[in-house]
């Protein structure tokens, strides 16, 4: 008898070891997933996004645009509108008038000037009114966006104007005010590092972006888009915790309460759809039932 029940206890532990392995590599290869259960009348989805991409490489998935169709709430982690973009672009700015000559050596920064002013293009009042005013991580984004140049696209706008043709409702998990306290509890020093990296070793750097585009794309592997996100901000554990952690927590009431309304859309940064802690855990944690969409 003692041995037909530790035989059973290892068919248990073994059947619950690939459920957990099954769900696992579900995680990684979907990038849109639906909502349903716990008296849900209408399924609703999340949509998992990358801020930008290179045009020739995406455009909105046809299964994408038809879940949006039929939803009635299109809703994204904050509305941009243009008091957001005013308060956030001085956010963004480091404090005080400071400059990136602040935290660069001077051949880190004889680098960036001949990254941004030859190779892109950069004019010079530009460079010194804008670019080196930028707060290192932003720098660091912005020269991954000149590097893409005109062969840019910015998804959620993209889905914004899918959402407008529809006449969808635009709600907001959080307020401008919130990512702008979020980003500021970003260490500067993991942001030095961060800048660094990207000056130095600036092909590896767009090398890196590539590796996350095709793992987004190709391989819909959310797992490898938030490790790449991560090495982005030097694996920086205090920006995990509160830019993406903490805010995920932080918006699961007003996500339930728009799934138990109208049907919803969400569009949200790939990284907060995976991990320890994340929306599809936290949502199957709540008793909902969130399953891949095939593209």
């Amino acid at each position: 008898m003692q041995k037909i029940y530790s035989c059973f206890l290892l068919v248990v532990f073994v059947a619950c070891s690939l459920l957990a392995k099954a769900q696992d590599d579900e995680i990684k290869n979907a990038v849109l997933w639906e909502i349903t259960g716990n008296g849900i009348e209408s399924p609703s989805y999340i949509y998992g996004i990358i801020n930008f991409l290179p045009k020739d490489k995406y455009k909105v998935p046809r299964k994408v645009k038809q879940k949006i169709e039929d939803c009635e709430t299109f809703a994204t982690k904050i509305i941009y509108n243009n008091h957001a973009r005013r308060q956030f672009n001085k956010a963004v700015r480091i404090p005080n008038d400071g400059w990136i000559n602040d935290y660069l050596t001077d051949d880190e920064l004889n680098q960036l000037r001949l990254l941004l002013l030859l190779d892109f293009e950069v004019k010079e009042h530009q460079y010194h009114d804008f670019y080196s005013r930028l707060q290192p991580i932003i720098l660091v984004t912005s020269t991954t966006a000149l590097y893409l140049g005109e062969n840019i696209v910015f998804v959620e706008e993209e889905l914004a104007h899918l959402a407008k043709k529809n006449r969808m409702d635009f709600v907001g998990l959080g307020t401008i005010e919130e990512e702008i306290a979020a980003f500021e509890k970003f260490p500067i020093e993991d942001q030095v590092e961060a800048a660094k990296y990207t000056v130095n070793e600036f092909d590896q750097h767009i090398a890196d972006y590539m590796a996350l585009v095709d793992a987004y794309i190709d391989d819909q592997d959310l797992a490898k888009v938030k490790d790449e996100t991560m090495k982005a901000t030097n694996e920086s554990k205090e920006f995990r915790r509160v830019y993406y952690d903490d805010r995920v927590e932080h918006w699961m009431p007003k996500i339930e309460e728009l799934i138990q309304g109208d049907p919803t859309f969400f569009a949200l940064g790939a990284p907060y759809l995976v991990g320890e802690v994340s929306l599809i855990q936290l949502l199957r944690k709540k008793g909902y039932t969130v399953k891949p969409v095939e593209l």
